[in-house]
């Protein structure tokens, strides 16, 4: 080696250390947006606080809306009544009580599938879905769910004239959990039949 000649660190023939690749941008705001960018997370996020949303304005509407929940009431009643006044003519309608062969139920506003729609249109409007897909579901998926609320209250008249020993678990735990069960599979029924075939549509015409 002559003079002034300088041997680099770490001996003959060492090479200098590569730079490693810039790591990925994170943090809070990236992490956020990964989990945003997931239509499964997002509906989560969307939905439960859409569900607290719907449990503390529910009573609000029940109070401040007293006249149309009533009317609500009244008009699904008097539906009751009709139904039954095909098969039997022991059916009086008193304002909110059904009477059906000396059995009473009395139409209160947890009867009426008010609660029940708003959480289906919770979930419809959490959903990733267009605006127009969303409004289809929540106009026809409504009204399912009332017409399954009336078959219940009717089965439930029914179980209580003729069987009822079994009209608290009827009431309180099997048209519960399948009232359950039919919000969810009209909730995938639209998913199926109407998000999807306007996504392919879309799809279609690019």
């Amino acid at each position: 080696m002559t003079d002034g000649e300088s041997q680099p660190e770490g001996g003959e023939g060492a090479q200098p250390a590569s730079i490693p690749p810039a790591a990925p941008a994170s943090g809070l705001m990236h992490r956020w947006r990964a989990i945003w960018a997931n239509p499964a997370y997002r509906f989560v996020l969307l939905f439960l606080p859409y569900l607290v949303l719907v449990s503390i304005l529910y009573p609000l509407i029940v109070e401040h809306y007293f006249a149309i929940v009533q009317a609500f009431i009244k008009g699904t009643a008097g539906i009751e009544y009709w139904i039954f006044s095909w098969f039997s003519d022991d059916v009086r309608l008193d304002d909110k009580l059904v009477f059906f062969n000396g059995f009473a139920v009395k139409i209160i506003d947890e009867c009426t599938g008010i609660y029940e729609m708003l959480i289906f249109a919770a979930a419809v409007l959490a959903f990733p879905a267009t605006r127009a897909s969303k409004g289809v579901g929540i106009l026809l998926g409504c009204p399912l769910i009332y017409l399954f609320n009336v078959v219940r209250i009717a089965m439930l008249i029914v179980v209580g004239r003729y069987w009822p020993v079994a009209f608290d678990f009827m009431h309180l735990y099997f048209w519960q959990g399948t009232m359950i069960i039919w919000i969810v599979s009209i909730w995938m029924l639209w998913i199926v039949k109407v998000v999807r075939s306007d996504e392919d549509a879309a799809l279609a015409r690019v």
